[in-house]
């Protein structure tokens, strides 16, 4: 047995296996396609390594409890999974992809984050964690690394539950002795302790410590040995005193000094929390007074806000709108007159692969315009770009990107900078600074770009700066555009 290669085909064809999301200590979770809709998936599974051991049966069994632990669960903030099923010998679960990053890849890129954000986030995993307490499991991997932030509504998601395990609580019990370093508490290095909400206590108040901070805290047995926790106020000194202080009681060596649930940890958080509801229902109240022009995205928003608690019909909605957005794509490509293959460009970015779709851009656009040889475009060839290959490029980055990336948004940010179709060095210098070509009045180089969900708007495509062999190409590039009525 081995790891899975992309075009890799499981259940009679059901699934398409695109790339590797990332590895585990035992597992391994792929992007893949899920036919005849076409839409994402993310697929978990045994890696090639745990599939060569000797007591690989305990691992399929565990992995087995994983799964239909899972599969229980039906709440907003804890990943989804739509199938458990059996190719070969593997057990595999289906579950919701979720285009984003952990919350870990996302305070390390903003360089450290708001308190109220951080708050925001832990209330929503917080909210997880009750909901799986109740269904008498504690999660035992609590982290930073396990908490994922869905980029089109940035909502916070709760997901590996490989050390998931049935608990009753404050009774002895005995469990593998599995954790992560800095998030686990003491109880967690025994193979047998009693166990408890309070568990998972410890691990959420680890890893809102380490989103203030960017600090991994003390291990609990370098703790216990006498290393003295470090205050996260210390290392940040934005953060509030009841925050402060809560973290630390969270964090108590001793599970009887800790909050015993994790509501009654949040509620040492209240004075700070009512602060970021009552700015979110601020913000949902101004965002149902947008023009019609954002009608769609208000709907899509205030459905998942209001499907809190009705998690299936809101993966309903998700999977049409996902659906749809596939065969608008596909529409758009297939109503292509010219012999260009948009083909890989179209998967590279419904994976995430977003340095191989722009220079997969580059090559379409050096190929329509003859210029494959050359490697680089004049003021004549941008002039010059094709309506329709100009509308399906943007239209594959638009989508793509859930409307973050392509030469529509690039166009529109240029504009509301006071850009028009005469160069003008400032603001063309704005412009960089805004969607990330420059920092610190430096040019970027084409290497140090951010080839992902998080980089600033209109960030790609790029091409790369030598692409474009003049100065001043986005002013005549948005020129055809609007000649194009992109």
């Amino acid at each position: 047995m081995s790891n899975w290669k992309p075009g890799t085909r499981l259940q009679s064809g059901r699934y398409e296996i695109n790339k590797v999301l990332g590895y585990g200590g035992s597992g391994i979770t792929y992007r893949a396609k899920e036919y005849p809709q076409g839409h994402p998936v993310a697929i978990k599974t045994l890696n090639a390594i745990i599939q060569n051991e000797p007591d690989f049966s305990k691992h399929q069994e565990r992995f087995i409890q994983e799964a239909f632990c899972l599969a229980k669960c039906n709440h907003t903030h804890v990943i989804k999974v739509h199938n458990v099923c059996q190719e070969g010998q593997l057990w595999c679960m289906v579950m919701d992809y979720i285009a984003g990053g952990t919350i870990r890849q996302y305070v390390n890129y903003k360089n450290g984050i708001s308190e109220e954000e951080a708050l925001n986030y832990i209330q929503q995993i917080g909210s997880a964690l009750t909901y799986i307490h109740e269904q008498g499991f504690i999660h035992r991997d609590v982290k930073p690394g396990n908490i994922m932030l869905r980029k089109r509504d940035m909502q916070a998601i709760l997901i590996d539950f490989g050390l998931a395990r049935e608990f009753v609580q404050d009774k002895i019990q005995t469990h593998t002795n599995s954790r992560t370093e800095s998030f686990a508490p003491l109880e967690q290095y025994e193979l047998t302790a009693k166990r408890g909400a309070y568990t998972d206590v410890y691990a959420l108040a680890a890893t809102l410590y380490y989103v203030l901070t960017l600090q991994l805290p003390f291990p609990a047995p370098f703790r216990q040995q006498g290393a003295t926790l470090i205050p996260p106020k210390q290392h940040n000194s934005d953060i509030s005193d009841p925050v402060n202080v809560a973290i630390l009681q969270g964090m108590e060596l001793r599970p009887e000094k800790r909050p015993q649930s994790i509501q009654e940890w949040l509620q040492l958080l209240t004075e700070k929390t009512v602060k970021v509801n009552r700015k979110v229902h601020w913000r949902h109240s101004r965002q149902v007074k947008l023009n019609t022009a954002r009608q769609e995205q208000l709907a899509a928003a205030t459905a998942s806000q209001s499907l809190y608690t009705n998690h299936q019909k809101d993966t309903t909605i998700k999977s049409k709108k996902e659906t749809k957005t596939a065969q608008n794509v596909s529409k758009i490509v297939s109503s292509s007159a010219s012999t260009v293959n948009y083909k890989k460009l179209e998967e590279f970015l419904s994976t995430g692969n977003l340095k191989e779709a722009d220079q997969e851009t580059a090559k379409i656009i050096l190929r329509i315009s003859d210029r494959e040889q050359a490697g680089w475009l004049d003021k004549h060839h941008v002039e010059n770009l094709p309506c329709h290959e100009l509308k399906i490029i943007n239209q594959l980055w638009y989508e793509g990107s859930n409307g973050r990336f392509g030469f529509s948004v690039q166009k529109k940010l240029y504009q509301n900078l006071g850009g028009n179709q005469e160069y003008d060095a400032k603001i063309w210098r704005d412009f960089a600074q805004k969607v990330g070509w420059r920092q610190n009045k430096n040019w970027l180089s084409y290497k140090d770009l951010n080839f992902n969900l998080w980089a600033p708007q209109g960030h790609l495509p790029m091409l790369g700066m030598q692409f474009w062999g003049f100065t001043g190409w986005l002013t005549v590039l948005i020129h055809q555009l609007n000649n194009c009525q992109i």
